[in-house]
């Protein structure tokens, strides 16, 4: 056996073969980013997971700030998507592209106390004087004595602004508290008596109480199916925004969001979502 030969069965005996002649690495990940509404978060997270498990050499990375963050972000190339509740305002439209992956439902919640255990359905008009302010006690509402502490999202969300624009006629919330994240806010209705706010369906917690709307044909809960029929007024599009036409990896993850595989078998899974093609109704404006 030549000196050569010895050596290289010495390196394959220590495992150490394959570094030698050899500087092949796998190649970097591509990475995605995403940012924007904390509403969104569940239905993207869902597409995170499955997306990767199929694509190792791509990540995805989601993070929250509310609407208006994800759509100066992508706007502005600071991230390849940027997830919204709301359609992008006119100054922002001709350089993004909408893609409408879902849609999502909201509702009041709050938190659950004897004083609205008979409070199960408010009209719209009895849900906009709380947010507005003039209505401050739950027994005004039916329930019993107990202060009305109203919990708002931030200026930023787009959960505001939908809520706003379809129970308000815009942004006329009384001032108060306030919270950026959906996740923080549903603990701040859990800790707080005779607190109430508005929330994403995929938010929704036993431990608060979901308030029907009250409407003509009677109490309506949010529902897929009512939704979808347009008996429930209070929903939006979820919005996925891409600066120009998405190419790449950030092309092909949304790709596989707008898949039938994900709209038809995973979409409905996750609580609170709605695929665009089950709905009777449309909208063009928040």
């Amino acid at each position: 056996m030549s000196m050569t030969t010895s050596f290289f069965t010495l390196l394959a005996t220590t495992g150490m073969l394959a570094l030698v002649g050899c500087d092949r690495s796998a190649p970097p990940k591509q990475t995605v980013r995403a940012s924007g509404s904390s509403a969104l978060q569940p239905l993207v997270n869902a597409a995170k997971e499955r997306f990767e498990a199929d694509n190792k050499s791509i990540s995805i990375e989601v993070s929250a700030g509310g609407s208006k963050k994800g759509l100066s972000d992508v706007s502005s190339g600071a991230v390849h998507i940027g997830n919204s509740d709301i359609f992008a305002p006119d100054d922002l439209k001709r350089q993004l592209v909408d893609h409408k992956v879902a849609v999502v439902g909201f509702a009041v919640m709050a938190n659950k106390g004897a004083f609205n255990e008979k409070v199960p359905a408010l009209t719209l008009a009895q849900i906009a004087k709380v947010f507005k302010g003039e209505v401050k006690d739950w027994k005004e509402l039916g329930g019993a004595p107990q202060p009305i502490a109203v919990i708002n999202r931030a200026a930023g969300s787009g959960t505001r602004t939908v809520f706003g624009n379809v129970v308000l006629g815009g942004d006329a919330f009384v001032e108060g508290q306030t919270e950026d994240n959906s996740g923080a806010l549903v603990a701040k209705l859990k800790q707080t008596k005779g607190a109430i706010s508005y929330l994403a369906l995929s938010f929704e917690d036993d431990a608060l109480v979901t308030i029907r709307v009250k409407t003509d044909e009677g109490a309506v809960d949010a529902t897929p199916e009512s939704i979808a029929a347009g008996r429930y007024p209070i929903w939006a599009y979820a919005h996925m925004y891409t600066r120009g036409e998405a190419t790449g990896a950030t092309k092909a993850f949304l790709e596989y969001v707008l898949s039938p595989d994900f709209q038809s078998k995973t979409l409905g899974t996750v609580k609170g979502f709605i695929p665009v093609t089950q709905m009777k109704v449309t909208k063009d404006k928040d």
